[in-house]
């Protein structure tokens, strides 16, 4: 994986690829499954990069810690834009 730009996972061959990384153990699958959030799921890894450098936080996922819906994503990011707003 390494020396791969991030743009290889992307779309469903990108997908495919990194579910043949869980296949063959390749990669931690927290690993696999951090790449497959950042490169298939819109708004991640704007939402990511706030998390870790604004300190801003989802007020709740629903589906569990560190996996969230596109509503949430959306909120997290308007909510961003209000605050840089005032």
């Amino acid at each position: 994986m390494e020396g791969l730009p991030l743009e290889r996972f992307v779309g469903p061959d990108g997908l495919m690829l990194l579910l043949s990384f869980i296949s063959a153990g390749e990669m931690p699958v927290e690993d696999v499954l951090e790449l497959a959030k950042r490169v298939q799921i819109p708004g991640y890894e704007l939402v990511r990069d706030l998390l870790r450098g604004a300190g801003h936080r989802f007020s709740a996922s629903s589906i569990g810690d560190g996996f969230y819906l596109q509503s949430e994503i959306q909120a997290t990011l308007a909510s961003y834009d209000q605050s840089r707003a005032s």
